[in-house]
C-alpha cells in the first residue's frame, strides 16, 4: 500500500505542513484531503476505516521519511486527525485484541 502513495502527494503535504502559519485545523484538512485522494485509488474491498487508518499512518511515515524535520508535526497532525475521525475504529481494534 505504501508504494501506491505518489511522491507528489507526499511533497505537497510536506510543503503544507512546513507552513508554520497554518492552524492545526487546516493541517488536519490537508491530511484529510490527501487521504481522500488516496482512498479513491484503492479498491473498496477493505473496510473504509481500516483503509483510512493504514493510509494515514503510511502517509505520515512517507512525509517523515521525505522530510525528517516534520516528524513531530506530521505525527501530531495524524494523531489529531485519527482521534475524532477514527477513534471508534481504533477502540474496536483494541477491544478485539483483548477478547
Amino acid at each position: 500500500m505504501d508504494r501506491s502513495i505518489p511522491l507528489d502527494l507526499v511533497n505537497c503535504l510536506a510543503l503544507q505542513l512546513r507552513n508554520a502559519g497554518r492552524s492545526d485545523k487546516d493541517r488536519r484538512k490537508d491530511l484529510a484531503s490527501a487521504l481522500e485522494q488516496l482512498l479513491q485509488a484503492h479498491p473498496p474491498d477493505m473496510d473504509k476505516e481500516k483503509t483510512m487508518l493504514v493510509l494515514a499512518l503510511l502517509l505520515a511515515k512517507e512525509v517523515a521519511n521525505h522530510t525528517p524535520s516534520l516528524l513531530r508535526d506530521v505525527f501530531r497532525t495524524t494523531v489529531n486527525f485519527i482521534n475524532p475521525n477514527l477513534r471508534a475504529y481504533v477502540r474496536s481494534l483494541t477491544r478485539n485484541e483483548l477478547d
